[in-house]
């Protein structure tokens, strides 16, 4: 977590020195210009294939504005999870358990009572790409319904940063830097306490090899 925090410090700072040689206002003319019919099915579908989502909120944010630019992240967003689960059920599924069972191994599974605190840190955990977080969670079994009512809020509230980036990107200022900094930091500090919770949680539970204790009197 103490490096995850400094990864997002280090982050802003490069978004500060990169700030200052972009022509911001020339960069929102250009998106301000973009075909709203072309670029909606691509902020669709090209984050599933590992597009950076950051640019999608640049763009939303930038051609949208930050109420337009908020709807049509969640909206994409959307798009995103549920495609994630369906490309996972019809197709990455079994040739990935085939392939781990060849080598003795497995998909990990996540525990129906820890779908909701799994999807709340893989949310806000920094440093793993968006497409790879949703990837982990339909390959973990974590229920779509658990990822559009948690997931998708975090997403929405993450992208945020970018939007009000891309629509105010005129003058990056160092205080709004300083706040942007502030929003990662909380994020980190979220994530640890939940992972602290469900290793807890975990542990009494379903035990220190992960597999739920039978009831009292049972043989094992």
């Amino acid at each position: 977590m103490i490096a995850a925090a400094a990864l997002a410090v280090l982050s802003v700072a490069l978004l500060f020195l990169v700030g200052r040689e972009v022509d911001w206002a020339k960069l929102s003319a250009a998106i301000e210009r973009l075909n709203v019919f072309a670029v909606l099915p691509l902020m669709a579908v090209l984050p599933l294939f590992g597009f950076p989502i950051v640019v999608v909120y640049l763009v939303a944010g930038a051609r949208f504005g930050p109420i337009g630019g908020g709807v049509v992240v969640a909206a994409v967003t959307a798009c995103h999870l549920i495609g994630t689960n369906l490309l996972v059920r019809s197709i990455l599924r079994g040739p990935l358990e085939r392939l781990l069972r060849r080598r003795g191994q497995h998909l990990p599974v996540v525990p129906e009572d820890e779908h909701a605190a799994v999807a709340l840190i893989a949310g806000l955990v920094p440093g793993l790409p968006y497409w790879l977080r949703n990837y982990l969670l339909a390959l973990g079994g974590v229920r779509l319904k658990f990822m559009l009512a948690i997931c998708l809020p975090i997403y929405v509230a993450r992208s945020y940063v970018s939007i009000l980036l891309g629509d105010l990107s005129g003058d990056p200022s160092t205080r709004r830097l300083v706040i942007l900094a502030a929003i990662e930091l909380l994020k980190v500090a979220i994530c640890a306490y939940a992972i602290w919770r469900l290793r807890e949680h975990h542990r009494r539970v379903h035990g220190a090899d992960g597999v739920t204790a039978p009831p009292s009197g049972v043989a094992p």
